[in-house]
């Protein structure tokens, strides 16, 4: 007897109502103000010198904001770049 497939639900962003990403007509939001968008619902644990995290709280601080921000942040901004 043959398996049957089961029906996944896809997470394709463009399966779906885009609308929502137009900030003004014929503007679209950027990657990776899209990326900013987006639910954060995964944690995860990042292992670096105490040096490196005295130096990212110290741009935080600078930039009055927090350093997990700042890093996500670094990271959309690789990210996005690489995506293009």
């Amino acid at each position: 007897m043959a398996k049957s497939k089961k029906n996944k639900k896809t997470n394709d962003p463009l399966d779906r109502d885009m609308s929502f990403l137009l900030k003004e007509k014929g503007k679209w939001v950027r990657l990776n103000e899209l990326y900013e968008l987006q639910k954060k619902n995964k944690t995860i644990t990042l292992r670096i010198s105490e040096e490196l995290l005295d130096e990212i709280k110290k741009i935080a601080q600078d930039e009055e904001t927090n350093y997990q921000k700042l890093i996500r942040d670094v990271l959309i901004d690789y990210v996005s770049k690489k995506a293009s």
